[in-house]
C-alpha cells in the first residue's frame, strides 16, 4: 500500500508541478493579449484557446491518476479564465488564474508532505 500511494503522490506531484509551469506561461499570455490591438486580438484568443485546452487535458489526467476531488474543479476554472480573455475582462481573467494557480499549489504542498512522511524526501 505505502509503494502505491508513493507512486501516486510522486505522480500527482509531477503533474502540479507541470501544470504550475503552464498556468505561469498563461499569465504571460493574458500579459500579451492585453497589450494588443483589436486586429491581432481574435488569432491571439485562438492561441490562447488552444493552449488552455492542452494545459486542461494534463489537468484531467492528474484528476484521473490522483482521483482527488480538488483536482475536478481545476479545469473548469481554467476554461473560465479563457471565457473572461473572450470577453476581455482580463483582470477577472487574471484573479481566475492566480485562484488556479493557489490550488495547484496547494495540492503541489499536499503531495510533497506527504512523500516527506513517507521518507521519500
Amino acid at each position: 500500500m505505502k509503494s502505491e500511494a508513493a507512486k501516486r503522490e510522486i505522480i500527482g506531484f509531477m503533474y502540479a508541478e507541470r501544470v504550475k509551469s503552464a498556468l505561469i506561461v498563461a499569465g504571460q499570455l493574458l500579459d500579451v493579449l492585453a497589450g494588443l490591438d483589436e486586429k491581432d486580438r481574435p488569432g491571439a484568443l485562438k492561441m490562447l484557446g488552444s493552449f488552455v485546452r492542452a494545459v486542461g487535458s494534463e489537468m484531467r489526467l492528474a484528476a484521473n491518476i490522483m482521483d482527488d476531488p480538488d483536482w475536478n474543479a481545476l479545469g473548469s476554472q481554467l476554461n473560465l479564465m479563457e471565457g473572461y480573455a473572450r470577453l476581455g475582462q482580463m483582470e477577472t481573467a487574471r484573479q481566475e488564474l492566480s485562484r488556479t494557480l493557489s490550488q495547484i499549489t496547494t495540492l503541489s504542498g499536499r503531495a510533497m508532505h506527504t512523500l516527506q512522511n513517507l521518507g521519500l524526501l
